[in-house]
């Protein structure tokens, strides 16, 4: 079960990646939310990922090659408010 806060929404921890295109990566696994930080751009939350698409992410030895080939141009993004 996720830590939740004061209104019981899910809290968004984010995890440091070593990758060239962004820097932290954060999954909201109720509302299948994917939050990536990038390094010269906004951060983006993409919607409706699932789970395995997280998880194949944080095992990608090429992070930048997973997102751009399983995540990039299949789930709809939009900027995303980081704590």
């Amino acid at each position: 079960m996720l830590p939740q806060n004061q209104q019981n929404q899910p809290v968004l921890k984010m995890v440091p990646v070593d990758a060239d295109l962004f820097e932290a990566v954060g999954y909201i696994t109720s509302g299948r939310q994917l939050y990536i930080k990038f390094r010269n751009s906004p951060a983006l939350v993409f919607n409706n990922v699932p789970g395995f698409r997280f998880d194949g992410l944080m095992a990608a030895p090429r992070k930048d090659a997973y997102f751009n080939t399983f995540i990039k141009n299949f789930f709809i993004s939009k900027p995303a408010q980081l704590p």
